[in-house]
C-alpha cells in the first residue's frame, strides 16, 4: 500500500499537463488519481480531502462529458469576471463556516480550518476548470500553495511535492489558456 501515493502523485501530474493541453484525457487521469488520493487522505486523518476525492471522481466525469467535441462548455476557455467569482468564494466561505466546526466537535480533523478551506475551494476550482474558465488556474495556484503545506503537516512530503508542483504547473495553465484565448 506504500506504493499508492507515489502512484497518486504520478497520476495526478498527468491529469494537470493534460488539462493545461486541454486534453479531454485528462478527466480519466483525475479520476483515477483521485481514486487513489481516497486511500492516502484517510489514512493520514484528512475525511474532508478524503470526500473531497470522492466528489472530484464525480466532477471528472462531468468533466469528460462536458468537455466532449459537442459538449456545452466553450472549446476554447473563456474569462470569468471577478463579479461572476463572488458569489462563488462566498459559498466557499459558508460551506467552510459550516464544516470546520463540525470538524472539530467530533475530533475528525487532524487540521479542520485548514482542511475545510482546502476542501470547498477545491470544489469551486474544479467546477470552474470544468467550464473552461481561464481564472480557475489563479484559484489553483493559491489553494495548491495552502494545500502543500497542509499535506506537509500529516507526514505526506510526496503529495506536498506535487501540489506545490501543481501550483507551478497551475500558472503555466494561466498563462496557456490565455493564450489559447487570445488565439480565438
Amino acid at each position: 500500500m506504500a506504493l499508492i501515493e507515489p502512484v497518486a502523485v504520478a497520476i495526478g501530474l498527468a491529469y494537470i499537463v493534460l488539462a493545461i493541453r486541454q486534453q479531454r484525457a485528462c478527466w480519466i487521469a483525475g479520476g483515477i488519481s483521485t481514486a487513489l488520493f481516497i486511500v492516502v487522505f484517510m489514512r493520514a486523518g484528512l475525511p474532508l480531502q478524503a470526500a473531497l476525492q470522492v466528489a472530484y471522481v464525480a466532477l471528472s466525469v462531468y468533466g469528460w462529458v462536458v468537455w466532449r467535441p459537442d459538449g456545452e462548455v466553450p472549446a476554447r476557455p473563456r474569462s470569468w469576471p471577478l463579479s461572476r467569482q463572488m458569489p462563488l468564494l462566498a459559498g466557499v466561505g459558508v460551506a467552510t463556516a459550516a464544516t470546520a466546526p463540525l470538524l472539530v466537535a467530533f475530533e475528525a480533523s487532524a487540521a479542520p480550518l485548514a482542511e475545510s478551506l482546502g476542501t470547498w475551494a477545491s470544489v469551486a476550482a474544479t467546477w470552474m476548470l470544468a467550464r473552461r474558465r481561464v481564472e480557475a488556474w489563479l484559484w489553483w495556484i493559491v489553494i495548491d500553495v495552502g494545500l502543500a503545506g497542509l499535506f506537509l503537516s500529516r507526514g505526506l512530503a510526496p503529495t506536498a511535492a506535487l501540489y506545490l508542483g501543481f501550483a507551478v504547473l497551475a500558472a503555466v495553465g494561466w498563462r496557456e489558456w490565455r493564450r489559447s484565448m487570445a488565439a480565438a
